[in-house]
């Protein structure tokens, strides 16, 4: 179930108040980078079609590179909500405020070592173990 896990955190694009595993924010964060990383190798690959090697020839460049262009900002644009609600629920998880998110302006590795360390193995104020089930001890 690993792009489920992708398609998880799209549905819940909008809640920024439960608890998001490991494997959900990390899933979620691979498969948004690997579709960016393609979509714009593909923009690329057209742009440099273009490319004579001295000049750009804008005919030549054209619909296609603005379509691609256009496309991928689209694309980064509708994962920006998802990533930062599916970063909030990773904090809760590990029993930090949503509000540590905001490093991830400025230090983006400060939250992914965050994201790293396992979650509260029992309900803490932000919601129940999303692992709950899948813990020693629990029927």
């Amino acid at each position: 179930m690993t792009v489920g896990w992708f398609f998880k955190a799209l549905t819940q694009y909008a809640d920024f108040h439960q608890r998001a595993r490991r494997r959900e924010f990390w899933w979620f964060v691979a498969t948004a980078y690997a579709v960016q990383v393609i979509l714009v190798g593909f923009t690329l690959v057209t742009l440099n079609n273009a490319w004579d090697g001295s000049t750009l020839d804008a005919d030549e460049a054209g619909i296609s590179t603005w379509i691609m262009g256009i496309g991928t900002m689209a694309v980064s644009l509708l994962l920006v909500v998802p990533y930062w609600a599916v970063t909030v629920r990773r904090l809760h998880d590990t029993d930090h405020s949503g509000w540590w998110a905001l490093f991830l302006l400025f230090f983006p590795l400060l939250i992914w070592i965050f994201a790293c360390f396992d979650g509260t193995p029992a309900p803490n104020r932000y919601g129940p173990d999303p692992k709950e089930l899948e813990r020693p001890g629990v029927a």
